[in-house]
Parts: C-alpha cells; sequence; structure tokens
C-alpha cells in the first residue's frame, strides 16, 4: 500500500508535468532554464527545495541521531543542534541568494556560472569551473541519490518486498532522471511547486501520527526528554541547550552559513532557478515565503531522529552513520499508508534538488563544455538534442558514487565539495565589484583546493599535532582562511584591470538589466 501511494503520485505527476512541459519547451533555451520567464512563484519554490535534498532531509536526522551506538557513552548525536543547519541555510543564504546573486546574475545578462565567470575572468576559467563544478557536485547528486534510495528501501520493505538498499538507489537514479529529462527546468519547477505544499503537509502529518499512535505509549514527547535527561542529554533537545556546545557552532552553524553562502553562490543547480527567472523582481519578490519555507520543511526529519534514539529496541539497531533512523521508526510507528505519505515527503525533497544537480550538469556540460567549447556552431534542433543526451550522461554519473556511499555518512562529503566554492566565489565578488586581476584568481583558486583536498584527506590533527576536534582538523576553516587571505593580499600586490560592472560591458549591462 505505501509503495502503491507513492508510485502513484509521482508517477502520475510526473506524467502531468511532462506533457505540460512538453508543449513549452521548443528550443535549448527553454530545456535549460524555460526560456528566462519564470515568475516569482515557480523561482521561489525551486529555488527553496534545490538545497533541500539530503542535507535538509537525510544529513538531519543523521546528525540528530548519532546512530550505531549500544550504549549512551558512545553516543555522538546533536540532537536540536541539527535545526542550526535549516536555520543557517534559511535565515542567512536563502535571503542573500534571492536579494543579491540572483538579481546580480540577470544584471550580468548570463544563463550559467561558468559564464558568468567567463565575462570576468575569460573562457579558460569558465572551462576550469564548469569541468570542476559538474565533478564536485556529481558527489553531492551522489548523496541525493542515495536518499532516494532510503526512501524506495523503506517503501518496499514496509509493502512485503525485500528489496537491498542497493537496488533500491538503482531504481532512485531512475525516477531522478525522469524528473528532469522530459521538460527540463519548465518540469522541474512545476513539480517543485506540487511537490513543496505535499512535502509539508505529508511530513508534519506523519509526526503527528507517530507521536499520537507511538510515542504516546512511552509517555509521549515528555518520556523523550526523560530518556535523554537520564542520559545526560537532555540540554541537546533545546535549541537554547545546543547553543552553549561549541561542536555545534563550529562543527554545524558556523560551516553551514558560509559553505551554503559561498559555494551556493557560484553553484549552478543552486543558482538554476535564478537564471529561468523572468525579471530581478521575480529573484527577489518572494524572499520572506521561501525563509520560512526552508526552515519549516527541516524540522519534521530532525524530530523523527531525536525520537528514534529515544526507543531502546530501535537505538540499538540503528546504523553507525544514523541513516536507518527515521525508516525504522516510520515502520514501527506508522500504519502502511502513512508510510508512503512520509517517503512522499522525502521523495519530493530528494527529487527536487538531485534532478536540480542533474539539470544544473547538464546545462553545464552542454552549454559550456559541448557547445560553448567543441561545437559553437549548432542548429536549435542539435542544441535541445545535446542537451537532453548531457542530462542522461549527467544522471549515469551519480549511480556509481551512490551504490558506494549507501553506508557512508555524507557530512563529510558536503563539507569537501562545498569547500571548493569558497575561493571562486571571492574572486568573483573581488573581480565583480572592485578589480580583475587573473593571475591572483588563478592562485587563489588552485592553492586553496590544494589546501582542501589535503585538509580533507590526510590526517591533519596528527600531522600538526593537533587536540581531537580542533576546527582547524577540518577542511572548511583551512580553505575559508586560504581563500580570503589569498583572494585578498593577492588581489592587492599583483597588477589588475577595472572591476567587471566599472567597464563599458559591465555598465551596459547593468543599464539594460535595470
Amino acid at each position: 500500500m505505501a509503495l502503491v501511494i507513492a508510485v502513484a503520485y509521482f508517477a502520475i505527476l510526473i506524467i502531468i508535468a511532462s506533457l505540460y512541459a512538453k508543449k513549452k519547451v521548443k528550443s535549448a533555451s527553454d530545456f535549460a532554464n524555460a526560456g528566462g520567464g519564470m515568475g516569482w512563484i515557480m523561482v521561489t519554490f525551486s529555488f527553496v527545495l534545490a538545497p533541500l535534498g539530503s542535507g535538509h532531509t537525510m544529513s538531519l536526522w543523521q546528525k540528530a541521531a548519532g546512530g550505531g551506538f549500544t550504549d549512551w557513552s558512545a553516543f555522538t548525536g546533536i540532537g536540536a543542534g541539527a535545526m542550526w543547519w535549516a536555520i543557517g541555510a534559511g535565515a542567512v543564504f536563502l535571503p542573500i541568494a534571492m536579494l543579491w546573486i540572483g538579481p546580480l546574475y540577470k544584471k550580468m545578462g548570463v544563463e550559467t556560472v561558468p559564464q558568468a565567470l567567463e565575462k570576468i575572468f575569460g573562457k579558460k576559467m569558465a572551462w576550469f569551473h564548469a569541468g570542476f563544478q559538474t565533478m564536485t557536485w556529481t558527489g553531492i547528486g551522489a548523496s541525493e541519490t542515495v536518499a532516494t534510495g532510503t526512501a524506495i528501501y523503506t517503501l518496499c520493505n514496509a509493502s512485503g518486498i525485500p528489496l537491498t538498499i542497493y537496488q533500491s538507489i538503482i531504481l532512485g537514479f531512475v525516477l531522478i532522471l525522469c524528473y528532469v529529462f522530459f521538460g527540463g527546468m519548465l518540469q522541474m519547477a512545476w513539480l517543485n511547486c506540487i511537490n513543496a505544499v505535499v512535502m509539508i503537509v505529508a511530513s508534519y502529518a506523519a509526526i503527528a501520527i507517530i507521536a499520537f499512535n507511538y510515542l504516546a505509549q512511552l509517555g509521549g514527547w515528555q518520556g523523550v526528554m526523560e530518556v535523554y535527561k537520564a542520559a545526560g542529554y537532555s540540554n541537546i533537545l533545546t535549541q537554547t541547550g545546543t547553543l552553549g556546545m561549541p561542536p555545534v557552532w563550529l562543527g554545524v552553524i558556523i560551516p553551514v552559513i558560509v559553505l551554503h553562502t559561498t559555494a551556493g553562490a557560484v553553484s549552478q543547480t543552486m543558482m538554476l532557478p535564478f537564471f529561468a527567472a523572468k525579471d530581478q523582481s521575480s529573484c527577489r519578490k518572494g524572499v520572506f515565503m521561501g525563509m520560512s519555507f526552508n526552515i519549516m520543511s527541516s524540522l519534521p526529519w530532525i524530530f523523527l531522529g531525536i525520537a528514534a534514539m529515544s526507543i531502546p529496541a530501535l537505538a540499538s539497531k540503528v546504523n553507525a552513520n544514523g541513516l536507518t533512523a527515521v525508516p525504522m521508526i516510520a515502520q514501527e510507528g506508522l500504519p502502511v499508508p502513512a508510510i508512503g505519505l512520509l517517503m512522499v515527503a522525502l521523495l519530493a525533497a530528494t527529487l527536487s534538488t538531485g534532478g536540480g544537480v542533474v539539470l544544473a550538469n547538464s546545462n553545464v556540460l552542454a552549454q559550456d563544455i559541448v557547445i560553448g567549447c567543441c561545437k559553437p556552431t549548432m542548429d536549435e534542433k542539435q542544441k535541445l538534442r545535446t542537451n537532453k543526451i548531457c542530462v542522461i550522461v549527467a544522471a549515469a554519473l551519480l549511480l556509481p558514487g551512490a551504490l558506494i556511499m549507501a553506508n557512508e555518512f555524507v557530512f563529510n562529503l558536503f563539507l569537501w565539495v562545498f569547500s571548493f566554492g569558497m575561493p571562486v566565489f571571492i574572486v568573483f565578488i573581488i573581480g565583480y565589484n572592485f578589480k580583475i586581476s587573473k593571475a591572483a584568481a588563478w592562485a587563489t583558486i588552485i592553492i586553496s583546493y590544494v589546501i582542501n583536498c589535503i585538509w580533507t584527506f590526510l590526517p591533519m590533527e596528527q600531522l600538526l599535532h593537533l587536540k581531537a576536534g580542533s576546527i582547524w582538523g577540518m577542511n572548511l576553516y583551512a580553505t575559508m582562511v586560504s581563500s580570503l587571505v589569498l583572494g585578498i593580499v593577492l588581489h592587492l600586490i599583483l597588477p589588475g584591470k577595472t572591476a567587471w560592472k566599472k567597464t563599458k560591458e559591465g555598465q551596459t549591462s547593468i543599464s539594460m538589466a535595470k
């Protein structure tokens, strides 16, 4: 029954969206960015759902649950502290993106992030970012495929179909491909508008059912609090309690705000809805609705992760990365139809981001690499065909990584991949507003990339004789310092040209945008 509900919902929705979009999509531009004609409602919901995915669902319940322990002394979760992830993204990143970064791209008159970098630093920088962005965001797309597979795994097992997590991930890959293949940006935007509402209603309804029908037997939320209190972790059940915990500040709040703001600003996946926006007003108008929705959509998954670990029979079975916490409490505490409801909510989040990654990567592959670099003389039919082929290629790249990551903790992947955006963001803002120095930009990016990889894959705490948990052992802080110091110092000492917005091209573009 749960599987039937989810399959029927998405099959019907995807078919309707595909038929709707197919009538509108006549060119490569229509497919890639809806012809640049989307209004503020579609822009808002498309953008709000872009960062939700596994980052605001699976990663949140993993961080909250801290699974894989048989004794509370080994507990690694941060409970309600995971909510700061959602607050950092929803209350800081979203307004910055919608009020500043999105309109900035509209002023520049570009359709991809690499095109914006090309206007400031030239084609080589655009090609470099296009290739590297596609490679790194494939990792994020792989994590979305894992989260999608987790939902399918839960649905199938609740319906008596004993699929493995790997088989479920393969089905998730097919679903992500179908989410954008037929109608591109317009199809995804239409689906996101519907799924945004469904996700909120379904996830909160599932929480209510679990609270009244399952947790009530344990004393409700008071019973959950008693379990954490007895274990000495009552402080992590409130926002004010977690504010006094340095690991939450240094390991969640600061990383989320810094990485979402910097990496998101130069990410084709995150910025895709703004390239499709009709004008600057369409980028800005839904900011308050978007902020509220982004934060609200994250709460249910944190609650479920916390609740699962308060039940000994479940906590002892949750795997080390906490991935199975929500599927287990859903199967134990929800009737089968309600499991379908909850998994529809999870799929709505993961498919929106997974589809966004595929569409964004395919846009960069098609427009900036295949067409822009290799064959700029294509006609419209060839361009549209190239875009669809690149969608298949971009989706296929997700599957191997997803199968490898099936039982891994994905938070470290976000830290690594998002850190690549910091130096690019810094040189982009400097080049746009203050000074263009190609030498300074290239040096900042390359050196910061090397530092990011060193700090990610080598045991820096041991090599630098740092205390366990030191912030200088995290790749984020090393990359942030190198990006800021190199970006500012090198642009001050190396020769350069006038900032892009002060050039004739920049002033003309800004004037036309206004």
